[in-house]
């Protein structure tokens, strides 16, 4: 009786993607997209980074403005709550410019970790963007609940608000502050994500370049609006906008944020 053995081949996955399989056979590549999770997990790394700084600035700066318009309500004895409520929704933008911050930083930090372990730029750049894009819905979350918890106490009892302000939230409601904000968060921290990309793209010395011509550009433009007495017509076109159309107006420099930064990054240096 001949006897039949059999010879289980067993095949194993590497760290680059690449299943080698036994002796004779071809190994087999995975799609590169099998690692974006990897590459999104990579940024929360250090949770405080993206996470906890930046709610911890949150309600600090939500505390401290509302604290203000409770010390300004103290001093107005005449002041009618309900019919003249006081608003401070600039003590949120605190958040927004932690998060450039916080972004430019987990760029610059996490782009060598991620070339160290073979991800490709593509993949580094929809992890971190996934990511960019969940902790921004998160944001939009906490200025809907923000919203909400005013809205419930009448701003804490003495028509004070942060995020339930009436000039954002009487054309979409909540849902629209909501929006502007996850919005207006993805911009920024877009926008923080370009300067760290750029510094590794370029020279420090061009970087300096780039940012005093973006500075020599805007100070062209407002010279140009001065000049042609267009202040009026600028500040006509904010109060004509509600809180979903200026998200969209964003939504568009998140599409040209994307863009340009998925372009600067394939040329990037480690």
């Amino acid at each position: 009786m001949n006897a039949t053995v059999t010879n289980n081949n067993h095949s194993r996955t590497d760290h680059t993607g690449v299943t080698a399989s036994a002796p004779g056979q071809r190994p087999e590549q995975r799609s590169s997209f099998a690692r974006v999770p990897a590459a999104f997990r990579l940024q929360f790394a250090v949770p405080s980074t993206l996470i906890w700084v930046p709610l911890m600035v949150m309600g600090l700066s939500w505390a401290i403005g509302v604290g203000i318009l409770l010390m300004i309500d103290a001093q107005i004895d005449d002041r009618n709550p309900i019919e003249d409520p006081l608003i401070a929704p600039g003590a949120a933008q605190a958040t927004i410019w932690c998060l450039a911050f916080m972004a430019a930083y987990a760029a610059s930090h996490t782009f060598p970790f991620s070339m160290a372990l073979s991800y490709s730029r593509r993949v580094y750049v929809l992890g971190a963007f996934l990511a960019f894009g969940l902790v921004s819905v998160g944001f939009g979350a906490f200025v809907a609940l923000g919203a909400v918890i005013e809205r419930l106490t009448d701003g804490l009892g003495r028509h004070v608000y942060v995020f339930d302000a009436p000039v954002f939230t009487d054309s979409a409601g909540i849902l629209g502050v909501s929006v502007l904000g996850a919005v207006l968060c993805l911009f920024f921290m877009l926008f923080g994500f370009f300067w760290a990309i750029l510094y590794r793209r370029v020279s420090l010395v061009n970087l300096w370049i780039v940012m005093i011509g973006v500075v020599l550009v805007l100070l062209a433009w407002v010279a140009v609006v001065t000049l042609q007495e267009g202040w009026m017509s600028v500040w006509l076109w904010f109060l004509n906008q509600t809180t979903l159309t200026l998200a969209a107006w964003f939504g568009l420099g998140v599409v040209l944020l994307a863009v340009l930064n998925y372009a600067l990054i394939r040329k990037a240096t480690i």
